[in-house]
């Protein structure tokens, strides 16, 4: 290498560290995977309003919807690694949908940056009222009784209700027909009306209507309660410990994003994470504030990962 390379590498990797020093010093850009309304948009823009004041800049939410969280996490992805570009994602777009999608365009865990999981939302076993039971247990005997009866409403193709739906069917051995819906909302409809008798989704959409008694809670596919519900036994209390549909929301960047950079972001959500003012506005919705170290949040894709790959194979379940 020529005097003046050597001169000019010199003088840049002080300036690089520099602007690793000074981050962020431009508005900060958080993709969401989903359309607007939704529970992932609701939540990033909650984190949005904790991160400004605390990052000193402008924390703009931006939805890039389509391919069940895939594209808008991948925008992210092949961005400019500096800082300025992040997505607040759900977690099976790494861990549930490379095994449904017939083409990913990016790899778990290579090309991410983990920075941490946010929030956590529970899945919930929900049934209509008119179908006469209360918890699971009475569930699994009425089925018992009347084979064939019974079918299952989920929240999406591929998603984590669809494939808690074939666990059910796995892990209980009740056969039950799974039917799927373009998200929560018209499968709630649905089972309002009496159309399908049960189905798991998010706690967010169904807290209202359980609050109003015209949805009955059957279980909750979790290892421990949930405090919006405190009074709902869990899937490993009714003796299924491998029922488990624990959805969860993280924040990932470009896999080349300095270490530096990752760290102060980290840092920074853990203490939006503790805003009472977040954590009573997710809690409201049974969702639950939350934050991890990197390292933990690497152990749990890679534990997650195959359990998924199991279900989706097990069924032949594919996305849409």
């Amino acid at each position: 290498m020529q005097r003046r390379h050597l001169i000019a590498a010199g003088l840049a990797l002080p300036a690089i560290a520099s602007a690793q020093e000074a981050w962020p010093s431009k508005p900060v850009r958080i993709v969401v995977p989903y359309p607007p309304g939704g529970p992932n948009d609701f939540l990033a823009r909650l984190y949005a309003q904790q991160l400004a004041p605390i990052l000193g800049q402008q924390v703009v939410v931006e939805n890039r919807a389509g391919g069940s969280g895939v594209i808008g996490t991948d925008t992210v992805l092949k961005s400019a690694p500096d800082g300025t570009t992040f997505a607040i994602c759900d977690g099976g777009s790494l861990v549930i949908a490379p095994h449904t999608q017939a083409a990913m365009p990016y790899k778990v865990p290579e090309d991410l940056a983990l920075i941490s999981v946010v929030t956590q939302v529970p899945e919930a076993l929900v049934a209509s009222p008119r179908l006469g039971v209360k918890t699971l247990p009475e569930l699994l005997d009425l089925a018992k009784r009347q084979p064939g009866r019974l079918n299952i409403g989920t929240a999406g193709a591929a998603g984590i209700s669809h494939l808690a739906a074939w666990s059910f069917k796995r892990q209980t051995g009740v056969e039950v027909e799974v039917i799927t819906y373009r998200g929560a909302a018209p499968a709630v409809t649905d089972l309002i009306a009496g159309q399908i008798q049960l189905l798991f989704a998010d706690l967010p959409p169904l807290m209202p209507h359980i609050a109003a008694n015209v949805l009955t809670p059957l279980a909750l596919a979790a290892r421990r309660r949930s405090p919006s519900l405190p009074d709902l036994a869990t899937t490993v209390e009714y003796g299924f410990p491998r029922l488990l549909a624990e959805n969860w929301y993280c924040c990932v960047g470009p896999a080349r994003l300095p270490d530096a950079i990752q760290q102060k972001m980290s840092a920074a959500l853990r203490t939006a994470s503790a805003a009472p003012a977040l954590k009573d506005a997710l809690a409201a919705q049974g969702a639950e504030a939350f934050w991890c170290s990197q390292q933990d949040f690497a152990t749990r894709v890679r534990d997650e990962s195959p359990m998924w790959r199991d279900i989706a194979r097990s069924a032949n379940v594919r996305a849409e």
